[in-house]
């Protein structure tokens, strides 16, 4: 049995199928401007919808208890008798803070200046907003499919500081910013 497929159909067939690839590969890029028209306008519920928290956490916790790991270290080497209680006490004090700062308020401001911690905070200020209606530039790096790092662009051209939002999919185009890439830090 011969099935013939008029030429509109099978153009359409392909438009869609077209259509379709583009939405998934464009899809990371759609989530991230949709998280900036979020956090521009304060919606933390569309925004949360596009963070997970509990990996974002996780992240950040591993990453500064690293930096205080090997700070400890160092300590530990020096022969400090509390270098053990000042270990311990410094991972519970990056658990409370790391628990503190990922709030969507703060991931929302960090979005959209390009900026995380409490030294971004205080330099922003409210009257810096103004300074920023542009919004901040990104640079984006794809690893792989299912993964895509967004760099905010530091014209100052010192890489080593940029800090890196990483964003994975979750099922066939939707994306969640899971990781924040803190840039070499020094306590």
């Amino acid at each position: 049995m011969n099935i013939k497929i008029s030429k509109p159909v099978l153009f359409a067939i392909f438009a869609a199928i077209f259509g379709l690839g583009a939405y998934w590969y464009w899809s990371p890029f759609l989530a991230i401007r949709q998280m900036q028209s979020a956090a521009k306008a304060g919606d933390a519920d569309t925004f949360n919808d596009f963070v997970d928290y509990p990996k974002l956490r996780e992240s950040l916790k591993g990453q500064l208890s690293a930096v205080l790991a090997e700070k400890m270290g160092d300590a530990k080497k020096s022969d400090n008798p509390f270098a053990a209680f000042g270990s311990a006490l410094g991972l519970l004090v990056v658990d409370k803070m790391v628990d503190a700062m990922v709030r969507p308020e703060l991931v929302m401001k960090g979005l959209q200046n390009g900026k995380f911690g409490p030294k971004a905070q205080q330099a922003d200020g409210d009257s810096g907003a103004g300074a920023k209606e542009a919004g901040q530039r990104w640079d984006y790096d794809r690893r792989g499919l299912d993964k895509l790092v967004a760099y905010a662009r530091d014209d100052t051209g010192a890489d080593n500081k940029r800090v890196g939002l990483v964003f994975e999919r979750n099922g066939f185009a939707n994306w969640k910013l899971t990781e924040i890439r803190l840039p070499a830090l020094k306590l």
